[in-house]
């Protein structure tokens, strides 16, 4: 079994999974099954300092504070430690990736560690896929995009894919699930022009069972979304669930607002983390539809995620 890790934006360190990467060898150890091998895809650097724009930001107010010093900065700028949340924690690297030749070289980089990922591991022939918030954006174009010409290197990685391109000489393995976590790609349904049929002629090539896709999201995770409707994956021939992670936690319905934004990019950024994460990301690998069936959605107030 492979596993596959996508991070998402503002990430610049390899190690992003480790949580969720012990956890699921923990359970795999207690049930006496053979460890999968894992890879944490990384192509933050490819992308950028996070800084940058930042700093470009911090330069125009001081100007302006040098021009009118009489001037209190946060009367002319509010909420400046949430933008700069936004920008450098989501915006920089979306709009980056979005760039066309950026977005090539973040595709070419994945494609180079995803083939050699494959060379290391030249007998395990099933993958699964988890992969968090842009991440699971650029999964959809890696996957089923159609808006990139033979030469991308989209298709290095489809090439391998067995029935997600079309005959082709080469290793290949069976993608069983896909798992994403705090994902926006509702939002960018529009903008990348999502081709669902190719997801669903991709999915009705799987006779002996499902193609199974798990969608993860967090009660308080403002850029997370639900597929289903959206994706029409209703008469759809996979597996597809949405997981809600809720909780009740009475502090965040009466502050409403304020802990929206305190918690930004915190609950974006805890799947990694989530003990619930990894129990439907381990059901989700071992084709336990009963373990996500009767997953519940609720922590009772004062319940830790993390536990």
């Amino acid at each position: 079994m492979l596993v596959w890790f996508m991070h998402g934006a503002s990430v610049r360190q390899s190690g992003y999974a480790d949580p969720l990467r012990s956890r699921i060898i923990s359970e795999f150890l207690d049930r006496g099954l053979s460890v999968p091998e894992f890879y944490s895809c990384f192509w933050g650097d490819a992308l950028g300092s996070t800084d940058q724009l930042w700093g470009w930001i911090q330069q125009d107010l001081e100007a302006f504070k040098w021009d009118q010093p009489q001037i209190d900065i946060d009367d002319v700028f509010h909420y400046r430690q949430r933008r700069e949340q936004l920008i450098t924690g989501f915006f920089n690297d979306i709009f980056n990736y979005l760039n066309t030749q950026q977005g090539r070289i973040v595709r070419r980089t994945i494609a180079v560690q995803f083939l050699s990922f494959l060379t290391d591991n030249p007998f395990e022939e099933d993958l699964h896929i988890v992969a968090h918030s842009l991440g699971s954006v650029i999964l959809w174009d890696l996957l089923f995009s159609d808006s990139f010409d033979d030469s991308d290197p989209a298709f290095y990685i489809r090439n391998a894919i067995k029935g997600l391109s079309g005959a082709s000489e080469g290793r290949k393995v069976k993608l069983r699930s896909i798992t994403t976590i705090g994902s926006p790609m509702l939002i960018f349904r529009q903008l990348l022009g999502m081709n669902v049929k190719r997801l669903k002629q991709f999915a009705s090539r799987y006779v002996s069972e499902p193609l199974r896709w798990v969608n993860v999201i967090h009660a308080s995770d403002i850029f997370a979304y639900p597929l289903r409707a959206s994706l029409e994956l209703d008469d759809a021939s996979l597996y597809f669930r949405d997981h809600y992670l809720g909780e009740r936690n009475f502090l965040k319905r009466q502050m409403g607002d304020v802990t929206m934004a305190l918690g930004l990019m915190a609950d974006h950024s805890r799947y990694w983390r989530s003990s619930r994460v990894a129990h439907l990301a381990i059901a989700n690998l071992l084709g336990d539809e009963q373990a996500l069936e009767q997953t519940s959605p609720i922590l009772e107030f004062g319940e830790s995620d993390e536990a």
